[in-house]
């Protein structure tokens, strides 16, 4: 559950409630609130909270969106891909093996600000899809 996620972040941090309420400008009321689920949160407010808990939405969210958990690293994947053949994986999709070329020149850093943009993306693409959904 995304406020479960939230909490523990928050907790690993080693933030209280009212502090991190503060830094996203809520009330402390309002930031249990979103912890014990009873009221929903915009994206802005998600996006504010993860950035709070440097981290990305979708590692907040990642059971909402039904994705696996975030504890794979994104070299891990990129290594597990690359296992498949040496030198160039065979993906369906020749824009995966573009990104892919693109990617494996780049340094860790650039590679981890890469990932942290696609996972935005599709936070704001599922969200979005939701929210047409419920239209």
């Amino acid at each position: 559950m995304l406020g479960e996620e939230i909490r523990a972040r928050r907790k690993r941090l080693g933030l209280t409630q009212k502090a991190l309420a503060a830094l996203i400008n809520v009330k402390p009321t309002t930031m249990c609130q979103y912890e014990n689920g009873t009221n929903e949160m915009s994206f802005a407010v998600l996006k504010s909270i993860a950035e709070a808990l440097k981290c990305s939405t979708v590692d907040l969210a990642y059971e909402e969106l039904a994705l696996p958990g975030s504890s794979e690293t994104f070299d891990e994947k990129i290594r597990g891909a690359a296992e498949q053949k040496e030198d160039e994986p065979a993906f369906a999709d020749p824009l995966d093996t573009e990104i892919f070329k693109l990617l494996k020149d780049l340094d860790k850093v650039a590679k981890e600000k890469v990932i942290a943009y696609m996972r935005d993306q599709k936070s704001l693409t599922v969200y979005y899809s939701a929210v047409r959904r419920r239209r």
